[in-house]
């Protein structure tokens, strides 16, 4: 007669709104594993140094300044100084360029003309947009005056590449070019050819040699390259500007497969389900654990509502397991689930699986956490007398043991003298760890990767040993159990 309450106790807790929505909540946690499994770009171009076009005539030399973010939008207002030199005409000359809201900035040094190529300097200085933050950069690049009004570009600036603004792993082509004295390029087209090794890249091509791309219609243009999905990794792509009518190009630039289309870095299962396990999930699971067992022990036993269940023949024991248990299992089964949903989606995404024993050895740290807190909250409702101190309390605990565990560390690593990384700080770490159901899964990350905060140490000379590791385990399994069960069964 006893085992049939206990049953239907059991079931009518698993069966509950609240614990379904936990249960729910602990299955769509594992999809957080999605965005950081996923390949990572290897790197991203670079827009520190403007594209920059200069020309002369007899007012001096012309400069046409152009800022953009990575993915080719105009930047307002950046700093920029340009410092123009010759040691043999005795000139030094610095001016500062704002761009505008199109990210343009135009100015002009007066400077006599020496028609000899690279018998200037031009120091390029960028500045962050507010004076706080750091960045910046300086290149130092030669220029000439010949010949007048014929628009020259700073080595590198008429075409590049940036990030597609839809899809990261994806580069498009940018082009700044103009016509004579600034002029817009409506009579200029570009061309390309790709050259995959062993073919050797000639030092220059007339137009009959290369593919027609597009019409320029403005100084900057950004182009899809829907051609070079099909290239191999290692081809160069010659682009040239032609002028229409004329066969000799006025500009030309080599880039590589790889700056449009960057290699894509596929991480390991292990190194990303450690991180997820560690900082996502074993940080979640205390507070289901601390909300499921208020929703199911804690506030019914404050408010009185377990009372009326004792009425029906089944004892304060038996009514204290069946809860126990019955909350036990509505979070360890999801949570289970969870973690062996987080090892499909890796395999899926990196190609490999977390070894078994890695993923047994997370299973019951998970385990361990949710058991020492659904204990913890089970025994503070024995202590507390309103659902309000038993809620804040908990929540207060979580906080304490998951948020502020790091800087009491600190605070008690700096007291006795250890600083970060230092042997004495980590010690206290892993022996604070111990005394911390929170934050049981670093310490199997600890043993299992013989690492602690980054550094890899033999965790052994630190204290971290798996039959310490087992004996912590069981007792934040054990202990709060048997002392909620104690104040169950002999206190009101």
């Amino acid at each position: 007669m006893i085992v049939r309450p206990f049953i239907f106790d059991i079931k009518r807790t698993l069966t509950s709104k609240s614990v379904l929505i936990i249960i729910g909540s602990i299955l769509l946690i594992s999809l957080a594993i999605i965005p950081l499994a996923l390949p990572r770009i290897a790197s991203v171009p670079s827009s520190d140094i403007p594209s920059i076009l200069y020309y002369y005539d007899a007012g001096g030399f012309h400069f046409l300044v152009f800022t953009n973010d990575i993915y080719g939008n105009p930047v307002s207002k950046s700093g920029i100084e340009l410092n123009l030199f010759s040691a043999s005409n005795n000139f030094n000359h610095t001016v500062q360029v704002s761009t505008n809201s199109s990210g343009i900035g135009v100015s002009t040094i007066s400077a006599p003309a020496i028609y000899q190529p690279e018998n200037y300097d031009l120091t390029i200085e960028t500045f962050p947009s507010f004076p706080s933050l750091e960045g910046g950069s300086t290149i130092r690049v030669p220029i000439s005056s010949l010949p007048s009004g014929t628009v020259q570009s700073i080595p590198g600036g008429e075409f590049r590449t940036v990030t597609d603004r839809y899809n990261a792993s994806r580069r498009n082509l940018q082009v700044i070019y103009s016509g004579p004295y600034g002029a817009p390029p409506t009579d200029y087209s570009i061309y390309y050819k790709p050259i995959t090794p062993p073919s050797v890249i000639k030092g220059s091509y007339n137009e009959s040699e290369l593919t027609f791309f597009q019409n320029l219609t403005s100084i900057r243009s950004v182009y899809e390259l829907p051609f070079a999905d099909g290239l191999n990794r290692g081809t160069q792509v010659i682009f040239s500007i032609f002028k229409n009518g004329n066969a000799t190009a006025f500009e030309t630039s080599e880039l590589s497969v790889e700056e449009f289309r960057p290699q894509l870095l596929v991480q390991s299962a292990t190194s990303v389900g450690s991180s997820f396990f560690a900082g996502i999930l074993g940080f979640l699971v205390p507070l289901v654990a601390i909300i499921g067992s208020y929703s199911s022990y804690g506030k019914d036993r404050i408010t009185g509502v377990l009372e009326s269940i004792l009425a029906r023949p089944i004892t304060r024991r038996g009514l204290a397991i069946s809860r126990f248990v019955s909350t036990l299992l509505a979070i360890c089964i999801p949570t289970i689930a969870s973690a062996i949903i987080v090892d499909l989606i890796l395999n899926s995404v990196t190609g490999s699986l977390l070894s078994n024993d890695y993923l047994l050895a997370i299973m019951s740290g998970l385990v361990v956490e949710i058991s020492a807190f659904v204990g913890l909250v089970f025994l503070l409702s024995h202590l507390l007398r309103s659902t309000g101190s038993l809620l804040g309390v908990s929540i207060g605990l979580f906080i304490v043991l998951d948020f502020f565990w790091n800087l009491i560390i600190f605070l008690a690593g700096t007291l006795f003298g250890g600083t970060q990384g230092s042997a004495l700080y980590l010690q206290a770490t892993i022996i604070s760890y111990y005394a911390n159901p929170a934050q049981f899964l670093n310490l199997v990350n600890s043993y299992v990767f013989q690492n602690a905060n980054g550094l890899p140490i033999q965790t052994s000379n630190y204290g971290l040993t798996l039959s310490g590791l087992v004996f912590d385990g069981v007792a934040w399994a054990v202990v709060p159990f048997l002392a909620f069960l104690t104040l169950a069964v002999k206190r009101d």
